[in-house]
């Protein structure tokens, strides 16, 4: 019988091909494979893991979006300046019964030697405020032992440029300012991914005090629209303040507590982007951070890019978002935490 070819590897080099893999399905099906496999696959130091969607319920589909409704209608429409916390309050009830996956807890258990790690969540669900295909809805987040940094990218309508444009076009950008009705759903926008970062960040956390080998995790989701990262720096802030005692996390509610925020928002109507051959119309960009981290302009500008997407869209990202600093016109305004 001729000797298998990955016999005469070693293991060294067999675990470079299965940090290539990465996928933790992959992987944990070559245990059948052989027991020199099954012995080693484990070690892998690179996890990525898709975690499938629960059947959705839809009696509390129904329920939330109803929720929802109300909390909009009452509540920006009715009070605009006081809707905060009651969207906050009212909508966590729902979010407990409605976790959209699976734990990876017991999927990645055996995994103890990995030091990065990527999780791929189900979509958190439709962009609020924004119809039609070709809009668009990105944000990332930075997180320690709370949230660090936070931007969001949105627009109406984000579409490659099939014809030259003329300066007509882009003369609606001068002195164009968002409505109220437009301000009100941008915060409840951004109000909404915060949320969705702050419950992944609970889930992160929860993975790191089972890996302890663990210096990177990123969790994403299947339609590219947000993710939170966590380099070795903030991997290590986590732990020690799981060492202390010290909790920002609320188990009823499943996900992280939100700090009082300052965000800086940007607005632009129209804005074309020669480099990547886009035109996005109805652009924000929204930066949050931490009230004592000082001015959001002291922050790093890398911060302000990497969100997720295809290759050319994140080029395209990157330079909308170079553009859209460079505007003069732009809010401030703080929010409370929850």
């Amino acid at each position: 019988m001729d000797e298998d070819c990955f016999d005469r590897l070693p293991d060294a080099l067999l675990l470079v091909i299965f940090n290539k893999v990465g996928d933790a399905k992959s992987l944990t099906r070559c245990i059948s494979v052989s027991k020199r496999f099954a012995s080693l696959v484990f070690e892998a130091d690179t996890v990525f893991l898709s975690i499938p969607p629960r059947k959705h319920n839809p009696k509390a589909d129904n329920r939330l979006r109803r929720n929802l409704f109300k909390i909009l209608i009452s509540k920006l429409i009715a009070k605009p300046l006081h809707f905060f916390h009651r969207f906050i309050a009212d909508r966590s009830d729902t979010d407990r019964k409605t976790v959209s996956f699976y734990s990876p807890i017991e999927v990645l258990k055996h995994f103890q030697q990995a030091k990065t790690m990527h999780m791929e969540l189900p979509s958190d669900g439709g962009m609020t405020g924004l119809e039609g295909n070709d809009s668009l809805l990105k944000w990332k987040a930075r997180f320690g032992s709370e949230i660090k940094n936070f931007v969001i990218l949105s627009a109406t309508s984000f579409q490659k440029r099939m014809q030259p444009s003329s300066s007509d076009d882009f003369s609606e950008n001068n002195g164009e300012v968002l409505t109220d009705g437009q301000m009100k759903l941008q915060i409840v926008r951004t109000i909404s991914c915060l949320l969705a970062a702050s419950a992944r960040h609970y889930l992160m956390r929860q993975v790191l005090e089972e890996h302890h080998a663990l210096e990177n995790i990123i969790a994403s989701d299947v339609c590219k629209q947000g993710r939170v990262c966590m380099g070795k720096d903030e991997v290590a802030e986590i732990r020690n303040s799981m060492k202390s005692m010290v909790a920002s996390t609320d188990s009823s509610l499943e996900r992280t507590r939100v700090p009082d925020l300052s965000m800086k928002l940007w607005y632009v109507p129209v804005l074309e982007l020669p480099e990547n051959g886009y035109i996005i119309r109805g652009a924000t960009l929204a930066v949050l951070r931490p009230n004592d981290d000082g001015q959001i302009g002291n922050g790093s500008k890398s911060d302000l890019f990497g969100f997720d997407g295809e290759e050319s869209e994140k080029k395209a990202f990157n330079e909308a978002v170079r553009e859209i600093v460079k505007m003069k016109k732009s809010y401030l305004m703080t929010m409370d935490s929850f």
